[in-house]
């Protein structure tokens, strides 16, 4: 038997031998690989155009924050908490009452008082006709008219540390951070809560090389981190007298030696333009992070 009728036959035909595989379909013809190389390098170009063009007329930092009016309400006198009308994130009106202090020791006062200014009172009017009889000195006369004056003066003291008893919000806004409970005794100075008022701006703080295109007035745009998918507009509304370090705890003095020059920023105040704000006043509060870039040119 020979070799040849051992072996098997193999087709020309055969897909082993087939050297021009058929062509895929995600293959780019020939001839649009130019147009299509075209459109990307021009899509590029764009971008590089726009970003150069963004980076010479824009300045940009995200060293700014939310700011706005918080008002601390503290007692006047001390006194232990006797009522509290309000609530953490209550929407509270200027004048609405918010703490009660137990009354009973200042009404005490009070009522002291007003029994002094009665008897210089009556002291006062008994030498008046005393007086008109020769029978007493217009120098008594004066020393009860000092008397009445100095517990008058008194009247009006005890008065009006009774009325501090009631604590009201100071402006409209929210309840935050409160810490008042009944019972507690408080003491002047005593941080009760804090009302947070809605009106909003933002503190940018910016270096000083990149203050040289900026001027009251000037357009801005805000992104807020919290917000990610809305870009606010705002302006620029006015600059700090100084810089950042100047108001620190602690300045630093350059005429010590060890002097290292540090870029300082100047805090600038942007607002908010009113209809980029409209339906965010709930969600724009003091403390949150933004980016904002300022437009130079």
């Amino acid at each position: 038997m020979t070799t040849e009728n051992i072996l098997p036959k193999t087709s020309s035909h055969s897909g082993h031998g087939d050297k021009h595989p058929a062509p895929s379909k995600w293959r780019i013809p020939p001839q649009y690989k130019r147009r299509v190389f075209g459109v990307i390098a021009t899509l590029i170009g764009i971008y590089c155009v726009w970003f150069l063009y963004d980076y010479w007329t824009h300045e940009e930092t995200d060293n700014a924050y939310v700011t706005g009016h918080l008002h601390y309400v503290s007692p006047r006198v001390s006194g232990v908490i006797e009522e509290v009308h309000a609530e953490d994130n209550q929407l509270v009106k200027a004048g609405d009452v918010l703490v009660k202090l137990d009354p009973r020791d200042l009404k005490a006062e009070l009522d002291a008082a007003k029994a002094s200014f009665d008897k210089a009172q009556l002291d006062f009017n008994r030498n008046k006709e005393l007086v008109a009889i020769d029978a007493v000195s217009k120098q008594e006369l004066e020393h009860a008219q000092s008397a009445l004056d100095v517990a008058k003066a008194r009247l009006d003291t005890a008065t009006l540390q009774l009325s501090y008893t009631t604590i009201t919000a100071p402006a409209d806004g929210r309840i935050g951070r409160k810490n008042a409970e009944i019972g507690n005794r408080v003491q002047p100075g005593q941080s009760l809560m804090v009302v947070v008022q809605s009106d909003v701006w933002v503190i940018a703080n910016y270096k000083e090389a990149q203050l040289a295109g900026m001027k009251v007035g000037s357009p801005v745009r805000l992104t807020i981190d919290a917000i990610p998918n809305k870009t606010f507009t705002g302006k620029i509304d006015s600059f700090s007298p100084a810089s950042g370090n100047q108001f620190a705890l602690l300045p630093a003095d350059n005429s010590t030696g060890n002097f290292t020059k540090i870029a300082q920023r100047v805090p600038v105040k942007i607002v908010f333009d009113p209809e980029s704000i409209k339906g965010y006043e709930d969600q724009v509060r003091p403390g949150l992070s933004v980016v904002a870039k300022i437009r130079i040119h």
